[in-house]
């Protein structure tokens, strides 16, 4: 392996490296990112724009990645919670192939959408380098929070918060 090859490959696991470890996402607070959404892992175009006026929960997946696999049930429990008192939830399938993607949606119930980001371009809008990660939006549909690591870096209580200070700040009257 040449010089200049162990140097990239060296950058590249130092920035996957400080990526896992960091639990929050670099995007600003209330930073307006004007991703807008895409096909949906069995063929429907679902807009992020479209959940404006909710508070929404990007869950950012893929079916290979294990993380993923562990807090699936937890996310699952969240959606049954949360979606009652609007908060909407919408996966974005990291650079994977559809039908290990759809088995993994199968496997374990999910019970919202998922886009196909099979290129990772949310993730970049999002500046996500992998799964798993949670980011917040507001009603407005700003970023509130990143979470790198998911639920693997942020408790359920600290999740639920999360949720509860969205929706306290988010609508108008009470939460």
């Amino acid at each position: 392996m040449s010089g200049n090859r162990r140097v990239v490959l060296g950058c590249a696991v130092a920035v996957l490296v400080a990526a896992c470890g960091a639990p929050h996402v670099t995007s600003t607070p209330s930073e307006q990112v004007s991703a807008s959404g895409g096909p949906t892992l069995t063929g429907k175009d679902v807009s992020i724009t479209s959940l404006r006026g909710h508070p929404v929960v990007l869950i950012f997946w893929a079916s290979w990645c294990g993380p993923c696999h562990d807090e699936q049930p937890a996310l699952n429990t969240a959606f049954a919670t949360w979606s009652a008192r609007g908060v909407s939830f919408l996966g974005i399938d990291l650079r994977d192939t559809t039908r290990p993607a759809l088995a993994f949606q199968s496997t374990f119930r999910v019970p919202y959408p998922s886009i196909a980001d099979t290129n990772a371009t949310l993730a970049v809008d999002y500046r996500i380098p992998s799964a798993p990660a949670l980011v917040f939006l507001t009603a407005q549909g700003k970023v509130a929070e990143g979470v790198l690591g998911g639920l693997g870096t942020m408790s359920v209580a600290d999740f639920n918060a999360e949720i509860t200070t969205l929706l306290g700040t988010s609508r108008t009257g009470s939460a």
